[in-house]
């Protein structure tokens, strides 16, 4: 609790919508390029177009925004007027999270597991293939219908006012309760319903960052609410703020999931699942132009116990590809503290129960019990595609698994040794985007063994595929330029 005082006690006297107002002003800075006022000059003097070379980063700026909803004055304090209140800000923070940290020759690695999870998502930015990709997910006639109830307008419109909303709120700190109307006349509907979904009223979000706080060694990795409500409802409703736009983008992407599940886990199985499995499909006869043979989930068995197939088989002359889809997010929890703890184990069971699913379905493939693919000399690549990126590139992480999904085979009955011919691949849907158009340049077994025996196993995918295949990378292109055509201005 000590390491907290110096910042807390520094961040009393400030106004606290003066300071996210700086902080929206800095991270649209770092995040998509915005200028900055001449108050705050001093974060980027010499006008550095990489982050990198700046003292502070936008996981810094998350985690700061946390903080100055708990502890800033939300009345009558001091307004922020030079980039140096912030600076001292940062500096503080920075402290606190080397006091707060308790790490050893045991959590290393875990330690490093926490940061790749806080920090990749801000590195890696949100894209147009993150916009598009939940669009077309979430507007498949199933998922289409859950999201009418849940938001009481179609897929179509939750992305464009989720989009409209964004595009205003990286140009203005905050709107009046004319803009609704407003972006009506120019979108067709009122994006009113989403908005009101996403917003939280200023003293709600002080109460709720107040439960969620840590005060362990877990401090810095603790929950920030923006990230669930990243609008907050100021002066007796007259006014909405966003002082992240990059937590807007994602809560309109990736963020929506938790809309759905929250209102009905049923909808995970029963309609995001399938959706999900059908993206991944599209992906893949995209990126085909005759170098591969892609086959569907099928049905086998007999009647009375049918069993389905892998959910995708793609095949060149090199090697063959068994994907098994899955949405599989990983919970907050597992996120914030250090291993070895029960979130964290329970949360890679669902990993090993995937992988187990997969082991099994394949070794009825290489029996021969497969309708539509025969067994053949050249090798097979297991892979788990994720809706999330797990990050699992750590000896802690990946040995964990390791060992549940040797636990998990060893309940089905099948020989662990399945694991050494047959090594798995986790990846999620963004880096399979990536992957997979590799692949079609170089072959499957070209890319898929760096990862599958060596050194490189548990690499993550991307990762690799930037070090090893770099040219190849360089010609990968939006799968679905359509789409942003007929939806996203230039």
């Amino acid at each position: 609790m000590e390491y907290i005082k110096p910042l807390r006690n520094y961040l009393r006297k400030f106004d606290l919508i003066s300071f996210l107002k700086a902080i929206w002003y800095l991270s649209n800075h770092l995040e998509f390029r915005r200028p900055l006022p001449d108050y705050l000059r001093g974060a980027n003097p010499y006008n550095f177009k990489s982050n990198l070379h700046l003292s502070f980063f936008l996981w810094e700026l998350d985690t700061l925004s946390r903080e100055v909803i708990l502890h800033c004055e939300p009345f009558f304090g001091q307004k922020i007027t030079e980039w140096n209140q912030i600076a001292i800000a940062l500096n503080r923070l920075k402290k606190a999270e080397q006091d707060a940290l308790e790490v050893d020759e045991y959590s290393v690695f875990s330690e490093l597991s926490r940061i790749a999870h806080r920090q990749f998502h801000w590195q890696q930015g949100i894209t147009y293939n993150d916009l598009i990709r939940t669009r077309k997910i979430y507007r498949s006639d199933g998922m289409n219908s859950v999201v009418r109830h849940v938001y009481g307008m179609s897929t179509e419109q939750v992305a464009l006012s989720g989009f409209s909303a964004l595009a205003t709120y990286l140009e203005h700190f905050a709107i009046t309760n004319e803009w609704a109307g407003n972006a009506e006349k120019v979108i067709g509907h009122s994006p009113l319903a989403l908005i009101t979904n996403l917003t939280a009223d200023l003293m709600d979000i002080r109460k709720m960052t107040h439960d969620v706080r840590r005060l362990d060694s877990n401090w810095a990795y603790a929950f920030n609410p923006l990230w669930l409500y990243p609008l907050i409802r100021i002066d007796d409703g007259k006014r909405i703020i966003c002082p992240m736009p990059g937590l807007l983008a994602r809560r309109i992407t990736e963020g929506l999931y938790f809309d759905i599940a929250g209102h009905n886990v049923d909808v995970l199985s029963e309609h995001m699942g399938p959706a999900f499995q059908a993206y991944v499909g599209e992906v893949l006869n995209r990126t085909n132009s005759g170098q591969f043979k892609i086959q569907a989930e099928k049905t086998y068995g007999t009647k009375k116990k049918p069993k389905d197939t892998v959910d995708w088989i793609v095949e060149d002359a090199s090697a063959s590809l068994f994907i098994e889809v899955k949405i599989l997010k990983m919970a907050r929890a597992a996120k914030e503290y250090l291993a070895p703890y029960a979130a964290v184990t329970t949360e890679l069971k669902k990993l090993a129960k995937a992988a187990g699913q997969l082991y099994s379905t394949l070794t009825d493939a290489l029996a021969g019990r497969y309708p539509h693919w025969e067994p053949n000399e050249k090798p097979i690549h297991p892979l788990i595609v994720t809706l999330d990126n797990w990050n699992l590139f750590t000896h802690n992480a990946f040995g964990e698994l390791q060992n549940l999904i040797g636990d998990e085979l060893d309940r089905r009955g099948i020989a662990r040794s399945i694991i050494k011919d047959h090594q798995y691949v986790v990846c999620c849907s963004s880096e399979l985007e990536f992957a997979i158009q590799v692949m079609a340049q170089t072959g499957i077994h070209e890319v898929m063994k760096g990862l599958t025996s060596g050194d490189k196993i548990g690499w993550l995918f991307s990762g690799h595929l930037r070090s090893e295949f770099s040219k190849q990378f360089a010609n990968v292109k939006p799968l679905f330029p359509e789409e942003r055509d007929n939806f996203l201005p230039r």
